[in-house]
């Protein structure tokens, strides 16, 4: 195989493939032999076609899909020859066959070259955070939350009661909504609706009618209120009070956890210490690759990457809302840009500082995924047995190699907070 390479702009390589003919004719004749022996044709006993018409018949199609193939695999070993770092493939043209020589053309666009990634100049803030037992305390708190029950309050509404309601507003002799009712059942005092709304709900019992004026704040959900004073008629359905439960071995056992609450504490703590190494490894991430991404902004970028990853936007709207989503791809552009820069930045260092994937890391991210399902050892399995998740969690596991890298040679200042600081961040 002789190879011949031509620049034919910034990031854009020509390669004219020179491959011997008797290679693609041997492929082709062994494939024509295969279809020989398991062909049907009238008139012929099956694996007794003639070679001659088994040619004239399927010879041209069969030949073709050889040199495609030959094409595909051939320009593969002509990159690694060429040692060149190839971002997408634009095209591939096949030539005239020569008496002994078969020549193709492909359009390919490579990565740029760049020098050794600096990185000491990068200021990062590193988040210092451990698990205190206020945490864990305000997670039981939370599930408690989550068990509250609710029954009928048998007397006027005050803070915390839920109170059911449905309502209608009238806004410059405009009826909003324009027939019915909209049911909302707010927690007083929640925050779930603004003061004034709260205001007007304390003190009504179930199947009272008010009528109030209101001023709605412009960020209200509902645009038609919004910024809008109006004249405002609800009719309360229902007021409920509430009881927790108590943070006993009983409730522990309502989660399914065996041990009381000894065992759930722990068990709580655990998962915190799971969701804070996530968090602070997502801030970090976020925070380098920013510094990188600013740092190193001014390279270009091969085009077929960034229709690639446009593509792979695109199937991930449309994996989130169902349906295709009618978006321009110039409103897309920035955001796949971004991702191409930042995945050769952080794949360049890795290169560059030979930084090898831990097994060991990517068994324990596994782990730590499983252990937040109901049978970990099926889903450790599933990751083991499907090689696209298991890459998944390799390329997580690189970044975060990665990030750590850049984190040792930047100018990092450790800074204390709390376990809901970082989350709340």
């Amino acid at each position: 195989m002789q190879v011949s390479v031509e620049k034919t702009g910034d990031l854009g390589r020509k390669l004219v493939v020179e491959l011997p003919s008797d290679s693609i004719d041997g492929q082709v004749s062994g494939r024509l032999n295969e279809l020989r022996r398991s062909v049907r044709l009238k008139g012929f006993r099956p694996g007794k076609v003639p070679m001659n018409v088994v040619k004239q018949r399927y010879g041209q199609q069969v030949r073709e899909e050889v040199l495609q193939q030959v094409m595909q695999s051939s320009l593969q070993d002509a990159i690694q020859q060429q040692e060149l770092r190839v971002a997408g493939v634009s095209r591939i043209q096949p030539g005239d066959e020569a008496d002994a020589t078969f020549t193709f053309t492909a359009e390919v666009e490579v990565f740029p070259e760049l020098p050794e990634i600096e990185v000491s100049g990068l200021e990062i803030e590193r988040p210092v955070v451990e698990i205190d037992e206020t945490d864990v305390d305000d997670m039981i708190e939370t599930l408690r939350e989550q068990r509250r029950e609710w029954k009928d309050a048998q007397r006027p509404s005050e803070s915390g009661d839920r109170v059911k309601i449905a309502f209608h507003a009238e806004v410059d002799g405009e009826r909003i909504p324009e027939s019915g009712s909209r049911t909302v059942q707010p927690v007083i005092g929640g925050g779930a609706l603004f003061e004034g709304f709260e205001a007007a709900l304390t003190g009504v019992e179930a199947g009272d009618e008010k009528a109030v004026e209101l001023t709605f704040p412009e960020d209200f959900r509902d645009d038609a209120l919004a910024g809008k004073t109006a004249e405002v008629t609800f009719e309360v359905e229902a007021v409920q009070t509430s009881d927790l439960p108590e943070a006993d071995d009983a409730f522990a056992e309502s989660f399914g956890v065996e041990g009381g609450m000894e065992k759930m504490r722990a068990d709580v703590r655990r998962n915190l210490e799971r969701e804070l190494r996530q968090a602070r490894t997502n801030r970090l991430k976020q925070v380098v690759t920013n510094g990188l991404a600013e740092e190193y902004k001014d390279f270009s970028l091969p085009e077929t990457a960034i229709r690639q990853e446009l593509g792979q936007m695109r199937a991930q709207l449309k994996q989130q809302y169902g349906q295709e989503v009618a978006v321009p791809d110039e409103q897309l552009r920035p955001g796949a840009e971004r991702r191409v820069r930042l995945g050769f930045l952080l794949a360049e260092i890795a290169r560059q500082h030979d930084l090898d994937i831990d097994d060991a890391r990517v068994e324990q991210h596994i782990a730590d995924i499983a252990d937040t399902y109901e049978n970990p050892a099926q889903v450790v399995e599933l990751y083991q047995s499907n090689p696209q998740l298991t890459d998944q969690v390799r390329n997580l596991v690189l970044e975060e190699q990665v990030v750590e890298w850049v984190l040792d040679n930047a100018k990092v200042t450790d800074t204390s907070m709390s376990f809901k600081e970082l989350m709340e961040s």
